[in-house]
């Protein structure tokens, strides 16, 4: 009896340490990178852009060697043992475990091959492994690509668009374990029973998928936010939008006008809308309402309420327009509007609560209106004539993001049709082009809703609040390369007197 509980204790430690031994496998590998010429070195360990046919190649030099693989899988194995039999002696996060690595890897290993090899353990045992690797680099990388389990992942960059990297994944099991140990605080898990998981972890936003749905055997896409600030000198200094561009949506923020930004994926939608809330005034309640990670930048603002609804979860963004109105906003803030949420969006414009969305078109104009009409977000004609500006935004080259062309809506009364007469959305709107070609049109702004709404506002002559938008012009301007008074543009913004 005593024997056979022996052997099964014996089995089952057997089985313990294989685990370990298995685990001790390291989960990713480096392809060797080529040493030619470098365009741009950064980073540790040492990062490098290279030219790679007509696209570039984003390396990492830190290849292993057979015989340092061998060495770094044994001290992971011993790593493990000593973080599954401590209590609280280790803590499991990179810095801790690559110390405890170095100490582990002492005596059997080169000193300058030390501190390398320990990087490597301690990402792949505490951290994402490649993906963790290639976070370090988050104010440069904006996606992490994965298209297959086993071949090289793909990041972005602003500066030098989509490169192929020298990391990868051991294979299908290792990249479902990493981004299920990402995941673990979020009630989710890719399994083969949830193949397709959307997630947000703080400041990133995780799509991944396996069989059957994935062809290659599983992808994940990683967006990563908190690269940079987003403000109006960041607007200014990519060329993302001029200052006269900026005064006009100033004076239209104030003029409480409600604004749809438009434009592609990644062209810069939410970007704009960030910059833009230093121009609601400080008085005001803002809530901003997003799907995903926290996009829109609320540094700054006074009386801000971040909301988050889940297509997937429980509360969706519908809900939390509805529920944003129980909360007496002075203005909505909606980032990614593409469902039901848009009609209760533009109900509560008729309710005087003005709002600012993004949404995706590859058209500004009458294409917006025939978006918002139609499946999945069906606004009611009557309610659509709350939208009063279009902001267009397109990715003009590989590294900059901007605002391409501004559309007002100017909306026909009833006077102005023929009662008992059908008109379609095309005969009850004006659309007027404000900028085209990312350059304001002066001779339009003197019939300007927006410019009109401001002068009704303050009791002043359109004359009059054209001086006041060339007044603000410069002032952007100036401000966006002064560093003396205030700190930033929107410091200076929020101390303005205008009218």
């Amino acid at each position: 009896m005593f024997a056979d509980i022996g052997n099964r204790i014996n089995a089952l430690l057997g089985k313990q340490q294989m685990d370990i031994e298995r685990g001790a496998k390291l989960g990713f590998c480096f392809e060797r990178a080529e040493a030619t010429d470098r365009i741009e070195e950064f980073g540790y360990p040492l990062r490098a852009i290279t030219k790679s046919g007509n696209g570039y190649m984003y390396s990492i030099y830190a290849d292993i060697r057979p015989d340092e693989l061998r060495k770094a899988e044994n001290a992971k194995g011993k790593i493990i043992s000593i973080l599954s039999s401590s209590d609280a002696a280790y803590e499991r996060d990179i810095e801790n475990v690559k110390a405890l690595a170095k100490s582990v890897l002492s005596s059997v290993a080169s000193p300058e091959r030390i501190d390398m090899l320990s990087y490597i353990i301690a990402h792949d045992t505490a951290g994402y492994g490649p993906i963790s690797i290639l976070m370090e680099d988050r104010h440069n990388i904006e996606e992490i690509e994965i298209n297959s389990p086993d071949s090289c992942i793909s990041v972005f960059l602003p500066r030098y668009g989509r490169c192929l990297t020298n990391l990868r994944f051991a294979g299908a099991q290792q990249f479902r374990s990493t981004i299920n140990r990402m995941i673990s605080n979020t009630e989710k898990e890719l399994s083969d029973g949830t193949p397709i998981i959307d997630a947000q972890i703080e400041n990133l936003r995780l799509h991944a998928q396996i069989k059957p749905y994935a062809l290659s055997g599983a992808a994940a896409t990683i967006r990563i936010g908190g690269r940079k600030d987003i403000n109006l000198r960041y607007l200014m200094e990519n060329r993302t939008a001029d200052a006269d561009m900026l005064a006009y949506l100033w004076i239209a923020f104030e003029a409480k006008q409600n604004m749809v930004i438009s434009g592609a994926p990644a062209s810069g939608k939410t970007t704009l809308l960030s910059a833009l809330a230093a121009f609601v005034p400080s008085n005001e309640k803002i809530i901003t309402i997003e799907e995903d990670i926290n996009e829109i930048n609320s540094t700054g603002m006074n009386n801000v309420v971040g909301l988050y609804g889940s297509r997937y979860g429980s509360i969706n963004p519908k809900e939390q327009v509805i529920n944003s109105l129980r909360m007496r906003p002075g203005r909505i803030f909606l980032g990614e509007m593409r469902g039901e949420e848009a009609r209760d969006l533009f109900m509560s414009a008729n309710l005087g609560i003005s709002f600012a969305a993004t949404m995706h078109s590859n058209e500004g104009g009458m294409q917006i209106l025939k978006k918002l009409i139609v499946k999945p977000m069906c606004v009611e004609i009557k309610s659509l004539s709350m939208l009063d500006i279009a902001v267009y935004m397109k990715q003009a080259d590989i590294s900059r993001r901007s605002l391409s062309s501004i559309s007002e809506y100017r909306w026909l009364s009833r006077a102005e049709t023929m009662e008992g007469t059908e008109v379609s959305e095309e005969e009850m709107v004006n659309i007027c082009d404000i900028a085209s070609g990312s350059v304001l049109d002066r001779s339009a702004l003197k019939e300007s809703k927006v410019i009109g709404s401001y002068a009704r506002m303050h009791g002043i002559t359109v004359k009059d609040a054209l001086k006041e938008l060339d007044r603000r012009s410069k002032f952007i301007a100036t401000k966006a390369t002064d560093t003396g008074v205030y700190k930033s543009v929107e410091e200076a913004v929020k101390m303005y007197e205008g009218w």
